[in-house]
């Protein structure tokens, strides 16, 4: 077996391979260890002295050296065996003289101290019959190397057109996989970059492992290879993993990247069972290799059809919950098309992530996928869920029509959808999620009006103390005010009551902070010094100035009210008035 995450092709042939043709059988006599070495040409010893002189670095790897007996006597031998054993020779190949053989019995004994260093470099040295000259030995070379590179281009060949015939139906990935797993007789794993498995197949005669265990080291495999991009695809043997689902058997990942455009985008994989030969192993990279090259076409077509509709259908939330939908044969007919139900109910739920996601390819693509995920939640109960991002929120619009077997309101299964959604945000992202959401409401105003509302109670959430899962309806305080907030009347009691304490703090908010937390501790003056982390002495003197500042006294219980209920309707104003002026149609 390769060495594991070792990255090979498949067109080529070994030392080992090479020895066992007629011209060279029998002739290895130390150097074992290295058999297992690529051989790629056939240079002589004299021509590799060339390249020595010509150039610092060594050749390229996989060369063959012919050489005559001469260079390889006495210890100037062990000299020379060391000397091309850093230069990527993988074999020395000794052209013996009549003499050598006229003694049966000593060829086997001669050379020992070349012998020797061959062993500890594990070198693999041969000794040739005086017959088998440079030209004999690098025609052999050539025409192993050139056979097997034509053995693989026609397989390849034969992979390519049989797999291309797959993808020009258009089937989609899981075809592409069973067709792999038809020709390698192995079972075909392929994931996307975010370690999901998009398909998993394998013909009816060959066991399939269990899922987990096989994806779990492709997955670590396929992070390896996003934190250090490969400049091509290479094939790599990964290290074998036992099925848990099978006592004692075990398979092998052949595995290739999914690339296109020069990034990786998933991995397909070949999971060899026990007991396959070198044959099988070699025409099983060749499957890998050539179905990641048609899986990419595939997901990239796939890709490309997901993204247009996705902002189809993200355009299509964006003027729901904005509220532009003024044909209503318009909305009929795209409401059609992603089967959102006019008359139905609906609530719409906004989503925030802390920290928020940046704007790049990256974090777009995980939220994109984060909102396809929320489409799906409970899908198998007819009630359909849109979702988009809208300005770094994910935003889900979810149909809430009750039936006579549910118990529950429609603001409690508002409320149950709103948990689902944000534990499933905060799983896929890893990332603290507050989700708020507005009231059920009828239609496509309704939605703008949910949307509307959950907007709200987020931006209500930033200022007050909110749960991280928090509903309009349950913000009463707020919901009871919002028509005073709306009226001038309200606005300037906010202003009378709140710009004094502003102003006497020179624009800041010092005083504001300390009448609120004075407030919000019910007039307890220690339980605000330690909420404040002033002392108390400092906290009763600024109490004192806000009390100045007001022209009442702080201590007062109508005082505190107003104060309360000034600083409650300047909260909503600030989150109204912001709202405004993103929801307002553009000019």
């Amino acid at each position: 077996m390769a060495h594991p995450y070792q990255q090979s092709t498949v067109d080529e042939i070994d030392v080992g391979a090479l020895l066992a043709e007629p011209l060279l059988r029998n002739t290895l006599v130390a150097g074992l260890a290295g058999v297992h070495r690529t051989v790629r040409w056939c240079l002589p010893l004299s021509e590799l002295d060339e390249l020595k002189r010509d150039a610092e670095e060594p050749p390229d790897q996989g060369v063959v050296v012919h050489a005559h007996a001469a260079r390889l006597r006495g210890p100037a031998g062990a000299e020379t065996i060391t000397a091309v054993a850093g230069r990527g020779v993988v074999a020395v190949l000794v052209q013996t003289e009549p003499a050598d053989v006229a003694t049966p019995g000593e060829l086997p004994f001669a050379f020992p101290e070349a012998r020797r260093a061959a062993d500890r470099a594990g070198l693999p040295l041969a000794l040739l019959p005086p017959t088998a000259g440079y030209r004999a030995v690098s025609q052999l070379v050539a025409t192993k190397v050139l056979a097997q590179a034509t053995h693989v281009l026609q397989y390849s060949d034969r992979v390519h057109r049989s797999l291309g015939e797959i993808l020009a139906r258009g089937a989609g990935i899981s075809p592409l996989a069973y067709g792999m797993a038809r020709m390698s007789v192995a079972p075909v794993m392929v994931l996307d970059l975010d370690g999901a498995v998009l398909a998993y197949e394998a013909t009816s005669s060959v066991p399939k492992p269990d899922a987990g265990a096989a994806a779990e080291p492709l997955a670590r495999h396929l992070e390896r290879l996003c934190a250090a991009p490969p400049a091509r695809a290479e094939v790599t043997i990964l290290e074998p993993f036992s099925d848990t689902d099978a006592a004692g058997a075990s398979y092998t990942p052949i595995v290739a990247p999914v690339m296109y455009g020069g990034e990786t985008s998933g991995l397909a994989a070949v999971l060899e069972p026990d007991g396959g030969d070198a044959h099988d192993r070699a025409q099983r990279r060749i499957v890998a290799a050539e179905g990641a090259v048609l899986i990419g076409s595939e997901m990239l077509r796939i890709r490309s059809m997901t993204e247009a509709e996705e902002r189809i259908r993200g355009d299509f939330v964006v003027g729901l919950v904005h509220g532009r939908f003024q044909d209503g044969q318009q909305l009929l007919a795209r409401a059609r098309h992603h089967g959102f139900n006019p008359d139905g109910r609906h609530t719409v739920c906004v989503a925030a992530i802390d920290p928020p996601l940046g704007d790049d390819q990256a974090a777009v693509r995980r939220l994109g996928a984060v909102a396809r995920a929320a489409e799906n939640i409970d899908a198998a109960a007819d009630r359909h869920t849109l979702a988009t991002q809208i300005g770094g929120h994910l935003v889900v619009v979810r149909q809430i029509d009750r039936d006579g077997s549910d118990a529950l309101s429609e603001q409690e299964l508002a409320r149950r959808f709103a948990g689902t959604l944000r534990q499933l945000v905060a799983d896929r992202l890893r990332a603290d999620v507050r989700v708020t959401f507005g009231r059920v409401h009828t239609g496509a105003s309704g939605v703008s009006t949910s949307y509307r509302e959950a907007r709200t109670a987020l931006g209500l959430a930033r200022r007050v103390d909110v749960p991280p899962l928090a509903g309009y309806d349950e913000l009463r305080i707020f919901v009871a005010l919002r028509d005073l907030a709306d009226s001038e009347n309200g606005r300037a009691f906010a202003r009378e009551i709140l710009t004094p304490l502003r102003k006497a703090d020179g624009h800041g908010r010092g005083l504001e902070s300390v009448a609120l937390a004075y407030v919000g501790e019910s007039a307890n003056l220690n339980a605000a010094a330690r909420r404040l982390g002033l002392h108390r002495n400092t906290t009763l003197y600024k109490l004192e100035r806000v009390s100045r500042a007001l022209g009442m006294d702080i201590r007062s219980a109508d005082t505190q009210f107003m104060v309360w209920l000034a600083h409650h309707i300047d909260s909503l104003v600030q989150v109204t008035d912001a709202l405004d002026a993103e929801l307002a149609p553009p000019p």
